[in-house]
């Protein structure tokens, strides 16, 4: 049987009467995908099911490979390579010590007692901004 997707080409599908996966027709799609078919067997119509109730869509993730965690990008990686792009030829001297009393600027350097050396990203209302540490972004008070 061929497996096209496309109206009027036969596919198989789970038929919600005669629960079995039989032979259908395709009747309608959306975006690429089958939604709507006919059974050839009993001609009732119904949503497209590839597979009977109860399985499996994909895998389960014992079924996978195994990917190492090292061959994945972290989020962890993917905040630090921020942090040093962000941080690369500027003068962190500059850096201004974190107060809650005062007001701070986009892109501005700060150094916090606790969290260190950080960038401030974004002025989240006129109370709140998010800064970036090396170990990840912060929301923070100032101009309180």
């Amino acid at each position: 049987m061929t497996h096209s997707n496309a109206v009027g080409h036969d596919v198989d599908s789970w038929c919600t009467r005669c629960k079995l996966i039989l032979a259908h027709t395709v009747e309608a799609m959306i975006g690429g995908k089958i939604t709507r078919v006919h059974c050839n067997t009993c001609r009732s119509q119904h949503a497209y099911r590839p597979r009977p109730p109860g399985e499996p869509a994909a895998p389960s993730r014992a079924d996978r490979p195994a990917v190492s965690r090292s061959a994945r990008p972290t989020a962890a990686a993917a905040r630090a390579s921020e942090y040093a792009t962000l941080l690369s030829g500027r003068d962190t001297s500059s850096a201004r010590a974190y107060a809650t009393a005062d007001r701070f600027a986009p892109k501005e350097l700060i150094v916090h007692p606790i969290f260190g050396l950080g960038i401030v990203m974004i002025l989240k209302d006129r109370t709140k901004i998010d800064v970036l540490f090396q170990d990840g972004l912060k929301t923070l008070v100032h101009s309180h």
